[in-house]
């Protein structure tokens, strides 16, 4: 089964491993003034997507909220994808 995240990034449930929880990792080093929240899937082949959002120091409870909702979707596809294989 194919998720797809906020950024048009689509993850086969089947191959995920493990979902992080979400971290704030300080100053995006490719911005001046933005700062990152992230959290990471990491998949079956080793690798790792990184689902992040850029966000001005007054916008982090926006940036926050909207990741714990797109991770917690995740979560229950993943839920869902792992029942209909158990089935």
């Amino acid at each position: 089964m194919i998720f797809t995240l906020h950024d048009g990034q689509e993850v086969d449930l089947q191959r995920v491993v493990d979902v992080s929880s979400i971290r704030d990792e300080g100053l995006d080093p490719t911005s001046i003034s933005l700062s990152r929240i992230a959290f990471y899937i990491r998949v079956k082949s080793g690798g790792t997507i990184i689902v992040h959002k850029n966000y001005h120091f007054s916008d982090w409870a926006e940036a926050k909220k909207a990741l714990e909702v797109e991770r917690k979707t995740l979560i229950e596809k993943l839920s869902e994808c792992s029942s209909k294989s158990v089935s």
